[in-house]
């Protein structure tokens, strides 16, 4: 196979998997109202972050969870301390490490006070274990969730993760009680990853550009 065949290959898997997302959260509800979720982060704890998203997005009731869906799980991540969450703003999931509180998922345009308090997270990616495993009770094998990381901000690190693991979790991909491995690598091969991957993260390479990247694959 030459170079551009197998370019042209690698680009129409990822636009595939791309085209899955777009449909997905285009049939999850006819309720456009756009939603947003807020995570409070006092600290980066990536397992914290894990299993807080999933115990938020599998506490969403059917219809909250299908609407954010359909706002394509769209999350704002900001500085604060969990703990100081005022009575009136309870969080909806907070991290079993206390590091991370979920709230929401509240109006686009109506967010909660600390949401308009609170500033938005920023700052490099640290750097992250090769691989972290996420503890779970369910039976079964380990399942590994590969992560790309070259030239990934700390931000666009959580969006990538955030959105994998909440909307596996929405579409019952994911059981909250699934162990995981988390796998840190530059790149994702899209040919080399899981060949039919449980649920996969595909978004431009950067911005003002179509190319496709593969930032997340979670084993079948």
């Amino acid at each position: 196979m030459t170079p551009a065949m197998a370019a042209t290959r690698t680009h129409d898997r990822l636009s595939a998997l791309f085209d899955e997302r777009a449909r997905l959260v285009a049939e999850a509800t006819t309720d456009t109202t756009p939603v947003t979720a807020l995570v409070l982060l006092r600290a980066l704890d990536v397992v914290d972050v894990v299993q807080g998203a999933r115990a938020f997005a599998a506490g969403l009731t059917e219809a909250e969870g299908r609407t954010w869906l359909r706002s394509w799980t769209r999350t704002r991540f900001l500085f604060g301390n969990p703990a100081n969450l005022p009575e009136r703003t309870p969080a909806r999931a907070v991290a079993p490490g206390g590091t991370a509180a979920w709230l929401g998922t509240c109006p686009k345009d109506h967010l909660p006070g600390v949401g308009r308090l609170l500033k938005p997270l920023t700052g490099a990616l640290p750097r992250l274990p090769d691989t972290l495993d996420v503890p779970g009770s369910g039976a079964g094998p380990v399942r590994e969730l590969l992560l790309a990381t070259r030239d990934v901000t700390l931000v666009q690190y959580l969006v990538h993760l955030h959105h994998t693991i909440a909307e596996a979790t929405l579409l019952g991909r994911l059981g909250t009680t699934e162990p995981l491995r988390l796998t840190h690598l530059p790149d994702l091969d899209a040919d080399r990853a899981h060949g039919d991957p449980g649920y996969a993260r595909v978004h431009y390479a950067a911005e003002n550009t179509p190319e496709l990247r593969l930032y997340t694959s979670l084993a079948p």
